[in-house]
């Protein structure tokens, strides 16, 4: 019996997320990229508070393991990026951003972390529907995601974080 994500997003077809719950398996996807890019929620300072670490660091060290961009509008996850001393990233707003990802943007693959759901689910079902010829699109949220290509399961924080950290490990190597 396969493990598939409930959810059949907002269009009459079967189209859903893949859900991934290896990391070793979600790592081999993301590495299958050759331009990647990181969106980054302002969402990100409430998984920082329930997981208790430095999540922008963590993703601005996914980044590097697979030479990916950020893309934020947020001014404090900016001077987080610059006190890093992160210079690949671009400070858009997600939706003027997902229109630029659908006219055929040199990225294949756009992972989102630190939305709020129902923003995310828009932003990826805009993206499900308008770039789903060149681009792949992968939720590295605590909560799945049905409108995007891949997703991680709907984990607990403590266990989405562990897996994150893993992740960062795995795509390391």
């Amino acid at each position: 019996m396969s493990l598939e994500y409930w959810l059949k997003g907002e269009i009459p077809q079967p189209v859903k997320a893949t859900l991934i719950t290896d990391v070793k398996v979600l790592a081999g996807k993301i590495k299958q990229h050759k331009k990647p890019v990181v969106l980054l929620g302002s969402e990100l300072y409430s998984l920082e508070r329930l997981a208790g670490s430095d999540i922008v660091a963590i993703v601005a060290d996914i980044a590097n393991a697979v030479n990916a961009d950020l893309t934020t509008s947020n001014s404090g996850i900016v001077q987080r990026l610059d006190s890093m001393g992160f210079k690949r990233y671009r400070v858009e707003f997600p939706m003027e951003f997902a229109q630029k990802l659908a006219k055929h943007s040199n990225y294949d693959l756009a992972m989102f972390i630190g939305f709020q759901y129902h923003y995310e689910w828009l932003l990826l079902n805009y993206l499900k529907h308008y770039a789903y010829k060149h681009l792949n699109t992968l939720s590295l949220e605590p909560y799945g995601h049905p409108n995007a290509t891949w997703t991680m399961p709907s984990q607990p924080i403590p266990l989405w974080y562990k897996n994150l950290l893993a992740l960062v490990e795995v795509l390391k190597t």
